[in-house]
């Protein structure tokens, strides 16, 4: 009799956004975008907050970013869910909300695989 290691178990609870009528599950983190995504959260925490308020262009910049998380992210699942899709379907509100429930789920993968390397 073989044995099975299931690491569907590994996998984290669905928690599901909807947007533009698709629904997106921000807490899988598919391996092939862990990286890029990663890399532009770290720009976007490299961002000054109190620039973002009072310089336009550094407000410009951090929207620009967070569109970018948000395709990378959504494109995975849904190819037509690129930049130009989250600037012409979307609202700032949504970006800035995707964007950081898509940093939570990267941070949630990173502590996940802390605890199961200690082990």
């Amino acid at each position: 009799m073989s044995k099975v290691i299931d690491l569907d178990i590994l996998r984290p609870e669905p928690n599901l956004i909807k947007i533009g009528g698709k629904e997106i599950d921000v807490s899988f983190i598919p391996c092939g975008i862990t990286f890029d995504l990663d890399a532009v959260v770290q720009d976007l925490m490299h961002l000054d907050g109190a620039k973002i308020k009072s310089d336009p262009d550094e407000m410009r910049r951090a929207f620009n970013l967070g569109i970018k998380l948000c395709a990378l992210f959504c494109s995975t699942d849904h190819p037509e869910m690129d930049e130009k899709w989250f600037l012409d379907n979307t609202n700032a509100n949504q970006v800035n909300a995707l964007t950081t429930e898509i940093q939570k789920g990267l941070i949630k993968v990173y502590e996940d695989v802390g605890k199961h390397s200690k082990n």
